[in-house]
């Protein structure tokens, strides 16, 4: 069944489009796993992409899986293999060649200490890994091909094959429409998934990145959250749960989601929270989780509620929000790197990369959809 269009999801998705750019622009001033340009730090900022990191990507998912079995009743097993592989591995690929390679050869020259080599062999041996890896190489993986923050690409296309799998070998069966989830039940959810990535955290702490199976970047420490939303939105979107979340569970989520934020927040940024066996990391990965949780069920009731309404201006930035993912990468880095030579504090420098770099993302993105059969796709 196709779902209908949903314009406060719309919205939602272009305030979260916001977060993901404010989430780039602090890396350089907020935390040390920014590697593109590092620059004075400013704690409030870690704060903030702390906060950020507890749900803006696992609601990304959760919207994402809702509308993905509707696209799969409607197009069946090719078309809708045929349509992601356009939509999303496409653009991948074409980010990685012409975005990921020059930012990383770039890196490469300036703060590797190798010197100057030619882009081909940079590409060939280091990018590709042919070379073999050298004895001094600082990390923070080998060979330096990656896919930046278009790994949640890559996740959608796994998770879309594994859906479209189980739907070949099982039926669907028709469902009743049963209440949405009470608010015990939801936090009980929160705790378990909490709890689940606690336990991963022994071995993979909150910041660490892998290639799971050797190809799938991934982020251990999240990977509960991200799984749990993805039973959650092709389980809800049977029930349109997001059409149907009741508002006074919604916005009771909502404060206590922005509680746990809160309480994030305060903690101070310290590794003793990321992982291992302390009371300290599992209080922070079982508040991350509430958040995560209660969040994800807040705001598109907070949205539903008061932002269901849709201008001109809205539904083009909403049009945008995909392509403004894929490219506001090097905007944001190329804005962190002009800001270096400033003397000023690190938090005007931040105010200053996020005031130009979100429109200026909307903008590049509104003309490269203007041309032939991009916007069909982006």
């Amino acid at each position: 069944m196709k779902k209908e269009r949903l314009v406060y999801i719309e919205n939602l998705r272009i305030f979260l489009i916001v977060l993901v750019l404010l989430q780039h622009a602090a890396r350089a001033y907020g935390t040390e796993v920014w590697w593109f340009v590092t620059d004075r730090q400013a704690p409030l900022l870690e704060r903030l992409t702390a906060v950020n990191s507890s749900f803006f990507m696992s609601l990304f998912f959760v919207i994402s899986f809702y509308f993905m079995g509707g696209s799969y009743d409607t197009k069946g097993f090719l078309l809708f293999h045929r349509d992601r592989f356009l939509r999303l591995c496409v653009p991948l690929l074409v980010y990685i060649a012409l975005v990921v390679a020059p930012m990383m050869y770039c890196y490469f020259i300036l703060y590797r200490g190798y010197g100057t080599i030619p882009f081909q062999r940079y590409l060939t041996g280091y990018f590709f890994g042919m070379a073999g890896e050298p004895s001094s190489w600082g990390g923070p993986s080998w060979p330096d091909i990656n896919f930046g923050h278009l790994w949640f690409l890559e996740h959608l296309l796994v998770y879309g094959a594994l859906y479209s799998l189980v739907r070949l070998a099982v039926k669907p069966k028709e469902t009743a429409r049963k209440d949405f989830p009470s608010l015990r039940k939801i936090l009980l959810a929160g705790f378990l998934v909490g709890l689940a990535s606690f336990f991963i955290r022994l071995s993979f702490p909150l910041y660490r990145w892998i290639g799971l199976l050797g190809c799938i970047q991934a982020e251990p420490a999240h990977v509960p959250f991200y799984l749990a939303m993805f039973y959650a939105g092709i389980y809800g979107a049977k029930r349109e749960w997001l059409s149907r979340i009741p508002e006074r569970t919604g916005f009771a989520c909502l404060g206590i989601g922005l509680a746990c934020a809160i309480v994030i927040a305060c903690l101070r940024p310290d590794p003793v929270y990321f992982g291992g066996f302390t009371a300290a990391a599992l209080l922070y990965a079982l508040v991350e989780s509430c958040a995560c949780f209660s969040l994800v069920v807040g705001f598109p009731c907070a949205f539903r509620r008061f932002a269901n309404m849709q201008t001109p201006f809205l539904k083009t930035l909403s049009a945008n929000t995909y392509m403004v993912y894929i490219v506001h990468l090097p905007v944001v880095v190329v804005l962190q790197y002009a800001a270096l030579p400033l003397g000023v504090n690190p938090y005007c420098k931040f105010f200053g990369v996020s005031l130009v770099s979100v429109p200026l993302s909307f903008c590049l993105s509104y003309f490269l959809r203007k041309i032939p059969y991009n916007a069909k796709y982006v």
